[in-house]
């Protein structure tokens, strides 16, 4: 019902927000306005952590840019979840971006959705609130684009409290079209549900570590070709998802 919830609210807000010249040529319904995305990966890996089992995952997004800013969209994504639903992740979003000088920023909302996924007395399902600065330093070699985001959760994933996500990224034009992307980011779980009364780390509640990851991509054909090396701060207490691991992925956009 909640993500039944979720998809109305964002149909309402792409409908709502459009004037009598929304259909027009060169309007906001411009089919260069919608794009969709998929993606063939080695390991669905979500910051450090492997969410499929060290296994193969198909990913798709559909997304609509307004031309004023706002988008919306929906992610969706295969993972394993230890028998408690029917191994789909989905994700209702909506935000909107902008410019602050030479800057840009973007600020979204979205709504995690695991259909099914409903056991051990807690849910699974989430909101999350995001937010991003990023800039191009377009006047010195390799051009680095850089980027910061932050993430909050008032109930994680698991009913387990609060969630904070910070992250930087700077990514490096190379020669031959190459990209280099190199990431950091911190993860802070509160624990409660899931992780509390001394089933966090160290036997406290809740947990946090730090991940990184190293990357090189490249479009060939109308592909995005990803090889990234992915490793956490913390490989005993996330066991084997939060190990080291190389993955590659292919995706298309259209």
């Amino acid at each position: 019902m909640k993500h039944c919830i979720a998809a109305a609210a964002l149909f309402c807000m792409l409908v709502l927000g459009f004037g009598p010249g929304a259909f027009a040529e060169g309007g906001p319904w411009d089919d260069e306005n919608f794009s969709a995305t998929m993606t063939l990966t080695t390991d669905y890996v979500s910051r450090g952590v492997s969410f499929s089992d060290e296994d193969p995952a198909i990913q798709g997004t559909f997304d609509y840019a307004h031309p004023g800013g706002f988008f919306a969209g929906i992610w969706g994504s295969s993972w394993d979840d230890a028998g408690y639903s029917n191994d789909i992740e989905l994700g209702y979003y909506a935000g909107y971006g902008g410019s602050l000088g030479k800057m840009t920023y973007s600020v979204w909302a979205t709504y995690y959705q695991y259909p099914g996924a409903e056991d051990d007395g807690f849910e699974f399902d989430y909101w999350e609130f995001s937010g991003g600065l990023y800039h191009t330093i377009e006047d010195v070699p390799l051009k680095p684009a850089l980027g910061f985001e932050y993430y909050f959760s008032p109930e994680y994933s698991g009913e387990d409290g609060l969630f904070h996500y910070v992250s930087g990224s700077v990514d490096w034009s190379l020669p031959l079209g190459l990209t280099l992307n190199t990431l950091i980011g911190y993860k802070t779980v509160e624990g409660d549900k899931s992780t509390g009364g001394g089933a966090g780390m160290d036997g406290d509640d809740g947990y946090d570590y730090i991940h990184w990851k190293v990357g090189v991509s490249k479009e060939i054909k109308g592909f995005t070709v990803d090889i990234s090396y992915h490793d956490t701060g913390e490989h005993d207490y996330l066991g084997d998802a939060g190990d080291a691991r190389v993955v590659f992925s292919l995706s298309r956009s259209l």
